[in-house]
């Protein structure tokens, strides 16, 4: 497994948090300071993700994988099992300078909800038409 430390906002402080994760089986085990530990398991770790942020609404992951225009393409998805995505803009295609690692840091356009992503993406879409 690999490890990442990404930081998250508990309670209104900021801590960090760990995730061993293993992208050919779309699995994170996610821990807090707390004591809190717990696996996920999802068709990739960009879901998988998503999956913790859904479990604990009252925290703030301060990820890329968190923000608002950040989705995975599937080619994405199935070479690095979620952990690459595209960071997208209104209007221009992604490129390969788009690409951005789910587990770096990041504090603009958080979202709380995958559906909210999913919603950014179909308008993303949208505006790629125009």
């Amino acid at each position: 497994m690999e490890h990442a430390k990404i930081t998250i906002i508990r309670n209104g402080i900021k801590e960090q948090a760990s995730l061993n994760y293993d992208d050919t089986k779309g699995l994170i085990v996610f821990s807090m300071l707390n004591g809190f530990i717990k696996t996920y398991k999802a068709n990739d770790l960009y879901l998988c993700l998503a999956k913790i942020r859904h479990e604990h609404p009252e925290i703030l992951f301060l990820c890329k994988g968190a923000k608002l225009n950040v989705t995975p393409s599937r080619m994405c998805s199935q070479m690095s099992g979620g952990a690459i995505a595209y960071d997208l803009k209104p209007g221009i295609p992604a490129t390969r300078d788009d690409i951005v690692q789910i587990f770096d840091y990041e504090e603009e356009n958080l979202s709380k909800d995958l559906k909210d992503q999913q919603n950014y993406y179909n308008q993303w879409i949208k505006s790629l038409q125009k």
